[in-house]
């Protein structure tokens, strides 16, 4: 049985205005008002004095649905003993130098600003407790998002419908998840649940930035050897990948491993036959990486000398599969979207 919980003091943000889901994770609220300051260092002070003149309204023992475009989804808190227990699903590496940093960051803070995004399979009918509308209060935000406020008990009763789910899975957030579980005071999780149904897996591409020309002629030659290159129109699906660098362009088809999911992963197969052994590079803390949105971007004004390498995503099916593996892909191997927005619900942990 899965414990999802109602969120004993929680926050939003009515000031109509929505944030990327990456924007910040934590805040400080002091006499129910925000109240950022010095600690949070990549913020000016004109921007933190506007942050906190934003107002927020108080719920205690809530959870939020929210609608966006016909994307349905429940805000609420989850425990980390059920993370401890294997029945939240994790599929990505861990970063220690970034879970240090954050261990640290929660005694600076008293509230989380961006819930973990977890999917789970079961689809629950949020249209029907929304109709009967007993929420205690809605709001319309901008771009089409809609909040509906739920208390006690009638909050309960839609917490209650995760219980006969045997697991969720990670889909952001795993960090802070494992941070939490570290954390000797914190308990919880503040946590967006979107069934499956209503998510998409987005690939994420690669920029390898300032290849000389020499380089990338000599891994050129490599991969023209070692692997099977196509035209650039060639379509992507698994196994296949596209390289850029300047005017030169092709799609090379990676080479299936005789093994489990997991080494047959894209990314991990990108990581270690192109990236490795093509270019020479070992850490991939020097690459920068693009969602679908940032390509479209990037592609209009491309940097020079950068290589490009454009990957297709894992289907759902593949990321359920290893997840309940307990199969670890390499980092930066999934894009769930959509993504809850950051500095909208705020939970008070401490």
């Amino acid at each position: 049985m899965l414990e999802i919980n109602v969120l004993e003091k929680s926050f939003i943000n009515i000031s109509g205005e929505i944030y990327d889901s990456e924007y910040i994770n934590l805040v400080n609220i002091e006499d129910d008002k925000l109240a950022l300051d010095e600690r949070t260092l990549f913020l000016t002070r004109l921007e933190k004095e506007r942050l906190n003149g934003q107002p927020i309204k108080n719920y205690n023992d809530a959870v939020y649905v929210f609608k966006y475009n016909q994307v349905f989804g429940l805000v609420g808190d989850v425990p980390i003993k059920e993370y401890n227990s294997g029945k939240i699903k994790c599929h990505e590496l861990v970063m220690p130098d970034t879970v240090q940093g954050m261990l640290s960051n929660l005694h600076s803070y008293n509230c989380e600003a961006a819930p973990v995004l977890l999917a789970h399979r079961k689809k629950i009918n949020y249209s029907y407790y929304i109709s009967e509308k007993k929420y205690v209060e809605n709001f319309s935000l901008n771009g089409g998002l809609e909040i509906y406020v739920f208390c006690g008990k009638e909050a309960a009763k839609i917490t209650k419908e995760f219980e006969d789910e045997e697991s969720i899975y990670v889909a952001d957030g795993h960090h802070r998840l494992y941070t939490t579980s570290l954390s000797s005071f914190k308990r919880s999780v503040l946590s967006c649940l979107i069934s499956f149904e209503y998510l998409d897996i987005l690939p994420i591409h690669r920029i390898i930035p300032n290849i000389d020309a020499q380089l990338f002629e000599n891994a050129k030659e490599f991969i023209y050897t070692k692997f099977n290159v196509m035209k650039e129109n060639t379509p992507l699906s698994k196994g296949k990948i596209r390289l850029e660098y300047e005017e030169e362009k092709f799609v090379v088809s990676l080479i299936e491993l005789n093994s489990d999911a997991f080494w047959n992963n894209d990314i991990y197969r990108l990581n270690t036959q192109i990236i490795s052994q093509a270019f020479r590079i070992f850490d991939t803390g020097s690459l920068q990486y693009l969602s679908d949105t940032d390509l479209k971007n990037y592609k209009s004004s491309p940097g020079k000398k950068n290589i490009l390498i454009e990957t297709y995503p894992i289907t759902k099916e593949e990321f359920i599969n290893c997840a309940n593996n307990n199969t670890i892909m390499p980092p930066k191997s999934t894009w769930f979207a959509p993504k809850f927005p950051s500095f909208l619900i705020f939970k008070k942990y401490s």
